[in-house]
């Protein structure tokens, strides 16, 4: 996790142009929110938190609070993102295709604690500007990780959007390594699932396993129709990133 890599930003016309064979865009391109969505997994409200107020949005250039730690969960397809203001925390969850919880909590010395209402739970701590912890979530037991901290192209984005008269939360988790998001209706539907990684030969067998797996249940026509609404919104690094990862994603199609 510590090799940095400059972002992918694939040319918009290319991207347009790829994307303009694979059926007609039937989003909503309806500017989205930059104010923070209150919800969890499992549909039920967030935690009260200042802090989450303040994650920034993808779609307006504004910096990662301080500080912010992002790094992958052993044994999974997950990655997690943290950030820490006084003895206040927030953490986020992601695998870009079920997994979705935004957990809060205090920092007491150097330990962490955090849950969420839909039972995730994240319990860490913090040395040499590191932090290792254990994570769990509703399907995924307790898994050992580390986080490091966001470099200049890392980070980790919440923001409120709505396609086709439906309101989602979105969650992003951008890593040297690769990109995890997902956006979430309160009922618990999701859309706009990307997981990409930059260096697959890294990989274990059950990871690429699972990776084909999700290539072989992808809906290209949705995340055709993802892909298009990415494009309409503006082209922040952030979002022209995701655009580049998920037409990678499509690949397969």
């Amino acid at each position: 996790m510590n090799k940095k890599t400059t972002w992918i930003l694939a040319p918009l016309a290319a991207v347009a142009l790829s994307l303009s064979g694979c059926g007609d865009d039937s989003s909503d391109s309806a500017a989205p929110s930059t104010t923070s969505a209150a919800a969890t997994s499992s549909g039920e409200a967030a935690p009260a938190s200042n802090m989450m107020e303040k994650v920034p949005s993808p779609f307006v250039m504004t910096p990662q609070m301080e500080p912010t730690y992002v790094g992958s969960v052993d044994g999974s397809d997950a990655y997690v993102a943290l950030a820490r203001s006084g003895d206040e925390m927030i953490a986020f969850l992601c695998d870009g295709d079920q997994m979705w919880t935004w957990m809060t909590g205090t920092m007491d010395g150097d330990k962490a604690s955090l849950s969420s209402p839909d039972g995730a739970t994240l319990t860490a701590s913090m040395s040499d500007g590191t932090v290792t912890g254990q994570v769990s979530a509703p399907g995924m037991p307790d898994k050992a990780f580390v986080a490091h901290p966001a470099g200049a192209d890392e980070g980790m984005f919440r923001a409120a959007t709505n396609r086709d008269g439906a309101d989602y939360t979105l969650g992003w988790i951008m890593t040297a390594d690769g990109v995890r998001g997902l956006e979430r209706q309160a009922n618990g539907s999701t859309a706009g699932g990307i997981a990409v990684d930059r260096n697959d030969d890294q990989m274990d067998d059950r990871q690429r396993e699972r990776r084909q797996e999700r290539r072989e249940q992808l809906d290209c026509d949705e995340m055709n129709n993802y892909n298009m609404w990415l494009v309409s919104q503006p082209q922040t690094p952030p979002v022209a990133e995701m655009v580049s990862m998920n037409s990678v994603q499509m690949e397969g199609c």
